[in-house]
């Protein structure tokens, strides 16, 4: 399929550019580095040309007030492969050291197009040769048999050695870069792959739908451990801490997408499942009515069914409500004092029941940052849990304690969490105490041990309005013992005068 050939597309583009970035830097490099030899070479043969010529504006010896240039000189120079010609004052050559390799009229032409200070690369006899022209002191001739004036000289040396060098280092410059292409893709290839692996597994997990154990991969392979799980071949998730990262954040993301999901499908379940029982009821009574509506004891029973009914469903819509708000971020932050919360949940649990002991153990004051709406709902469905599975005889017992941090940080000197310590919230009764198998999962929704007596969301309730809050909720309990609930929330700031 075009879409699970996507992460390899991806790395081979990529692949593709680097080795297109790269290439274009190593041939840049190859060329600068030629020419700058080639410039180098120019310069030094220059240098040794004028050099040369410098040495021919020597050449003679004083004779009667004329200085005499011997044509030995010029067979020398011809044997060191130096071409020299000595010109007359019409620049027509006079003497030249290599009459058969560059012809009197070449010469002459050169020699034109050479003025002092000024070099020419010419083609000699099949070799490049580089000129240089230099004025001779006044009175100098050339003495081959007979003196003849000179004015200057043509000097050129052999640059074909040098021509040659740039040539094969050129050469050698395309075998290298070759080379070293073939090594840059080798290696980018290597590093483009495992850089990528992360998000090319990812991707293609993401594809498939594999999306189980994605962090537990991740996590695997951060650590150093070989993977249990990954793609083709195992490999897993890259250990290049880059790509890591951002593939790890975004299987972080996907797992709570699919976190979201699972708990709409199951919210959508569970709530569906309750509904359902009260609404079977109601179109029963309501059927049974219209089979026999001249009966007015079916029809009381069947109203009366599909009062308590309805009120049920009202109750659990409005749980639900509840839950919803619950599981949300705290809707206002504001300091709120939770020892006045419980006093008042206590008041009220005392005026429905007159004859429950409800006891209150809390400070004056208890601050926690949060909203005070859902704090409230999370200290009534606790009481109203201890009162309605309790049993009608136990009694309920709500304490509070502020402290600026745990013992252990006490004792070491250590900040207190948050900075400000916690608030524990504990809300016990001494009832026949919450059977094992409810009690594991008491604070999943819809959980509870008498459908007559509840809907199964006070705990969940309270437990996403702790976890909103950025505290905790904890549950123990023993038959015939009892059950004790502790929530812990952060300290609010004491308010300003």
């Amino acid at each position: 399929m075009r879409v699970a050939r996507a992460p390899r597309t991806m790395v081979r583009t990529l692949r593709r550019r680097l080795l297109l970035v790269v290439a274009i830097a190593v041939l840049l490099v190859g060329v600068a580095s030629v020419w700058g030899i080639r410039i180098v070479t120019d310069i030094n043969a220059e240098r040794q040309v004028h050099i040369a010529a410098q040495a021919v504006a020597t050449w003679g010896t004083d004779d009667d007030g004329d200085r005499v240039i011997n044509t030995d000189r010029l067979a020398d120079a011809a044997a060191a492969s130096t071409i020299v010609a000595l010109l007359g004052p019409d620049d027509r050559v006079v003497a030249a050291s290599s009459a058969p390799s560059a012809t009197v009229s070449s010469l002459e032409r050169i020699a034109a197009d050479t003025g002092a200070g000024r070099t020419s690369r010419v083609d000699v006899d099949g070799r490049t040769t580089l000129f240089a022209a230099v004025d001779l002191p006044p009175g100098a001739v050339v003495d081959d048999g007979e003196r003849t004036p000179v004015d200057r000289a043509l000097v050129g040396i052999s640059v074909e050695g040098s021509d040659r060098l740039v040539a094969a280092l050129a050469l050698a410059a395309v075998g290298i870069i070759a080379g070293v292409l073939i090594a840059v893709w080798v290696v980018v290839t290597l590093v483009v792959t495992r850089t990528t692996r992360s998000l090319t597994e990812l991707t293609a997990r993401v594809e498939d739908g594999r999306l189980d154990g994605m962090l537990d991969t991740a996590a695997t392979e951060a650590s150093g451990r070989p993977s249990v799980s990954g793609g083709s071949g195992g490999s897993g998730f890259s250990e290049f801490s880059e790509t890591h990262a951002i593939s790890t954040a975004i299987a972080r993301l996907d797992a709570r997408r699919d976190a979201t999901e699972r708990q709409l499908r199951d919210f959508v379940a569970d709530a569906s499942h309750e509904l359902r029982t009260p609404l079977t009821k109601i179109q029963g009574w309501s059927e049974l009515h219209f089979q026999s509506p001249d009966d007015a004891d079916t029809t009381d029973r069947a109203f009366a069914s599909i009062v308590e009914e309805s009120e049920r469903m009202r109750s659990l819509v409005d749980r639900l409500a509840q839950l919803a708000r619950a599981e949300g971020a705290p809707g206002l932050s504001e300091t709120v004092d939770l020892a006045a919360i419980c006093r008042e949940a206590a008041d009220d649990a005392a005026l429905l029941d007159p004859d429950r002991r409800i006891t209150v153990n809390a400070p004056d004051r208890a601050l926690v940052e949060g909203d005070r709406l859902t704090l409230t709902q999370l200290v009534r469905n606790l009481v109203g849990n201890a009162l309605v599975h309790a049993g009608r005889h136990a009694s309920v017992t709500i304490a509070l304690e502020s402290a600026q941090g745990s013992g252990a940080d006490r004792a070491s000197g250590a900040p207190p969490e948050g900075g400000r310590g916690r608030v524990t919230l504990t809300v016990a009764d001494d009832g026949v105490g919450i059977p094992p198998s409810v009690r594991e999962r008491a604070f999943d929704r819809f959980v509870t041990g008498d459908r007559r007596t509840g809907t199964g969301l006070g705990l969940a309730i309270a437990q996403a309005v702790a976890l909103s809050h950025g505290g905790t909720i904890g549950l123990a309990s023993d038959a015939d013992q009892g059950t004790i609930v502790t929530v812990q929330l952060p300290r609010g700031a004491p308010a300003r005068p």
